[in-house]
């Protein structure tokens, strides 16, 4: 029995039948591993472990498999969390449970805080196997379901995250309408966060000059510089609420103002919900030129080699 579990464990605690069957498991084998409660039946041909992830239990249990946001967050990818469970489903599938039980029929999915998303992605030999759908296939799905900065965020996070190439990327996006084209133009694979990327955008639509990772002496790489000497740095959830990480952006921004340097640190909460303000101060310097280089930094010698 503990072969059987650590082979569905490797999957993540759900497995198709057929999948099992490749790892030499007979149907017998899997009859008694549900009778002796080691494993469940959430929908037919399908086997989960107790301690499988719920997410990927209750996709399977509507009738296909986790996909779209619900599958890139799994991966680390940058991306919006909507509290919805984002189920591919085949084109024409009809036969839909609701995502806590299976004799529960799936008449109205949002009212189960389900996305369906039906037949956009062709998936490739094995992974009808799999309870979750690969990353590319998962990003055509979100392409198509979400708004785009929020598809050009998370198509950021996967380049940089190296989940996907650029070649893969383009090719999804050319399987795609012709609308979708023009994504190709916007996403950065040096984008560090979902912030940058936000930020990114946003600067772009206000036709803002700006550079991203642009490395300033021992300063390193900042997250945007506008203009020469504008710099705008985001301080995302994860990686800077430790002393040590907070310690270090005070050092570089105080080594940034000594070289010459505008600064303007903005918060996740501030991007995420606040931007209208953001967007005010960011504006303001510009409007006041004060992210260009002028003569007086250059007697007081501030002005880079380099720029």
């Amino acid at each position: 029995m503990q072969a059987l579990l650590d082979v569905i464990g490797g999957y993540g605690g759900v497995a198709s039948r057929s999948a099992l069957s490749a790892h030499g498991f007979a149907a017998s084998d899997l009859a008694n591993a549900v009778k002796s409660g080691f494993l469940t039946n959430p929908r037919r041909g399908w086997y989960a472990a107790s301690d499988a992830d719920p997410e990927l239990v209750a996709a399977v249990r509507v009738g296909g498999h986790l996909t779209c946001v619900s599958a890139l967050r799994r991966k680390g990818v940058w991306c919006v969390d909507d509290r919805l469970l984002h189920v591919s489903v085949d084109a024409h599938a009809s036969h839909l449970s609701a995502p806590h039980d299976r004799a529960v029929r799936l008449s109205k999915p949002a009212s189960y805080g389900v996305r369906l998303h039906r037949g956009a992605a062709v998936l490739q030999a094995g992974e009808l196997d799999l309870a979750v759908d690969s990353v590319p296939a998962a990003l055509r799905h979100l392409i198509i379901c979400q708004p785009r900065e929020e598809v050009i965020v998370a198509l950021d996070s996967a380049l940089n995250n190296r989940l996907v190439g650029i070649y893969q990327v383009r090719r999804i996006i050319e399987s795609l309408p012709k609308k979708y084209r023009r994504y190709l133009e916007l996403i950065d694979a040096t984008a560090q966060s979902g912030l940058e990327t936000k930020a990114r955008l946003r600067l772009r639509a206000l036709g803002i000059p700006h550079r991203t990772q642009v490395r300033i002496g021992t300063v390193g790489r900042v997250d945007l510089l506008i203009g020469d000497r504008f710099v705008v740095e985001l301080d995302s959830k994860t990686w800077h609420t430790s002393a040590q990480a907070y310690a270090e952006d005070r050092r570089r921004d105080l080594e940034l103002i000594e070289r010459g340097y505008v600064v303007l640190r903005v918060t996740y909460g501030q991007v995420m919900n606040e931007w209208p303000s953001v967007e005010r101060a960011i504006r303001a310097v510009v409007r006041r030129n004060e992210h260009r280089w002028a003569a007086r930094h250059r007697v007081a010698g501030l002005i880079p080699s380099d720029d």
